[in-house]
C-alpha cells in the first residue's frame, strides 16, 4: 500500500469501477483495495458493468464519461431504469476532465449524482467515493424500511383509500388529523408540503397523458424514496401531492429541510416512453406548532391555504412557506 494513500479501515460498501482504459481501471481497482474497499469489482465496458449490476447491486459505481459505444451519462440513465425496477439506489460518480456549467446541467439531468476530475491519485476522489457510500447506505436503508412501511399499509387498508400506492385526498386530511392531534399533545411542528407537477397539459400536448401518466408516477416513487419511512404522502388532486411531516423542533418546517425532496424531483430528467423529459414542479410548505394544532385547524382548510400559494411558487422558482389558515 503506497503511503500516498492511508488506510480508512475495513468499507465492505460495494463498488462497481467501470473504465475502457486498462491501466486507469487496475490502478482505481488497487487504490481503493488499498485504503480499505474489500468489495471492488471492475468493468471494462458499459455492458460489462450492467451485467455486474444485475448480477448484484451496488451501492457506488465509478463510471468514466467518455468511452466507446456506451457512454458514461448513457451507462446511467441505464442505472437509473434498473434502480427504479428493483427499488434500488445507486451513487453514480462519473471521472471527467470536463468542466462549466454546461457539463454540470447535462450530468445531473441525467441522472449522475457527482462528478470528479479523472485521475487516479485524486485524494479528492477518494472521499467522495467514502462519502458516496455512506449516502447510498443511508438511502438504501431508508427505501428497504419504506418497503416494509409500505406492505404494512397496504395490508391494512381498502382499495379506495390507497391509489397507485399512495392514499387519495380523504387519506391525506385522516393523516393529517392525527398529524396535528399528535402536535397538540407532545409538541413540535407538523409539516405539510404540497408538491404539484408544472404545465402538465403542455407535457400532454408534446408528449400525450401517457408520459405525464408515467411522469407523475414516477414523482411519486421519488418522492416515497426521500422521505423518511415514517412520513405520509398521498395525491389531492390527481397532479398534487401532499408530504406530512412531524418535526421535534417548533421551528423544524424550513425550505433547507426540504431541499433533497425538492432535488428528487426537479434535477432529474424522467425516463418515460417518449425518452427522458425534462418536468418540475412547484413545492410550498405550511408549518403548525404546537399553539396552531391546538386551534383545532380543519386539515381541508390546511391544504387549501398551502396549494392557492403554488402558482406563486411556481412563479418564483423555489420553495415557498404559505401562512397558516385564517381562522
Amino acid at each position: 500500500m503506497s503511503a500516498a494513500y492511508p488506510s480508512w479501515g475495513e468499507n465492505t460498501v460495494p463498488v462497481v469501477v467501470v473504465d475502457d482504459a486498462r491501466f486507469t481501471l487496475e490502478m482505481l481497482r488497487r487504490v481503493l483495495h488499498g485504503t480499505g474497499f474489500t468489495d471492488i469489482r471492475v468493468a471494462a465496458s458499459a455492458a460489462e458493468a450492467l451485467e455486474l449490476l444485475r448480477q448484484r447491486p451496488a451501492d457506488v459505481l465509478v463510471a468514466d464519461w467518455l468511452m466507446p459505444d456506451v457512454d458514461g451519462l448513457a451507462l446511467t440513465r441505464q442505472v437509473r431504469r434498473m434502480d427504479a425496477d428493483t427499488s434500488h439506489y445507486t451513487y453514480i460518480l462519473l471521472l471527467t476532465a470536463r468542466e462549466g456549467a454546461a457539463s454540470l446541467d447535462q450530468a445531473f439531468a441525467s441522472g449522475v449524482d457527482d462528478f470528479v476530475n479523472k485521475s487516479p491519485d485524486s485524494q479528492e476522489l477518494l472521499a467522495r467515493i467514502q462519502a458516496a457510500g455512506r449516502i447510498a447506505r443511508l438511502q438504501n436503508d431508508l427505501l428497504a424500511a419504506g418497503r416494509e412501511l409500505a406492505e404494512l399499509r397496504q395490508q391494512g387498508a381498502d382499495d379506495d383509500s390507497l391509489a397507485a400506492g399512495l392514499g387519495n385526498r380523504g387519506y391525506v386530511e385522516e393523516q393529517l388529523e392525527r398529524l396535528l392531534r399528535h402536535v397538540e399533545g407532545r409538541g413540535g411542528s407538523a409539516c405539510v408540503a404540497l408538491v404539484r407537477l408544472n404545465d402538465p397539459e403542455t407535457l400532454a400536448a408534446s408528449h400525450g397523458d401517457r408520459v405525464v401518466a408515467e411522469i407523475l408516477a414516477a414523482m411519486g416513487r421519488r418522492l416515497v424514496q426521500s422521505v423518511r419511512p415514517l412520513d405520509r404522502i398521498g395525491t389531492t388532486d390527481g397532479r398534487t401531492f401532499a408530504v406530512l411531516m412531524h418535526h421535534d423542533a417548533p421551528g423544524g418546517c424550513h425550505p433547507n429541510t426540504f431541499r433533497r425532496v425538492e432535488r428528487a424531483v426537479n434535477l432529474r430528467a424522467y425516463d418515460t416512453p417518449a425518452g427522458f423529459v425534462n418536468a418540475t414542479a412547484a413545492m410550498v410548505l405550511c408549518s403548525l406548532d404546537q399553539q396552531a394544532a391546538s386551534a383545532r385547524p380543519d386539515p381541508a382548510a390546511v391544504l387549501a391555504t398551502a396549494g392557492e400559494w403554488l402558482d406563486e411558487a411556481r412563479a418564483a422558482g423555489r420553495i415557498l412557506v404559505a401562512p397558516l389558515p385564517a381562522d
